[in-house]
């Protein structure tokens, strides 16, 4: 099975939002977290950790709407 550009895409984007929401970045995030707990009045690390959760969720709408070899009927 031949992956698509668009896929490769994809996959990338979710492989840096694992690595975004795991303890050796994740930590980083926390000691600047611990400098500065409010960001925009609300906590830091929440704000870190919902914009990877977007990021990886529009990341897979868009590939659930775009890659063909995701839209399959059985």
């Amino acid at each position: 099975m031949k992956i698509s550009k668009g896929e490769k895409v994809i996959y990338s984007i979710f492989i840096l939002c694992l690595i975004m929401l795991n303890p050796p970045v994740l930590n980083i995030a926390n000691n600047y977290a611990k400098t500065k707990p409010l960001t925009f009045n609300f906590p830091t690390l929440w704000i870190w950790l919902q914009i990877w959760y977007l990021v990886a969720i529009i990341t897979f709408l868009v590939g659930a709407i775009k890659i063909k070899n995701w839209k399959k009927d059985y």
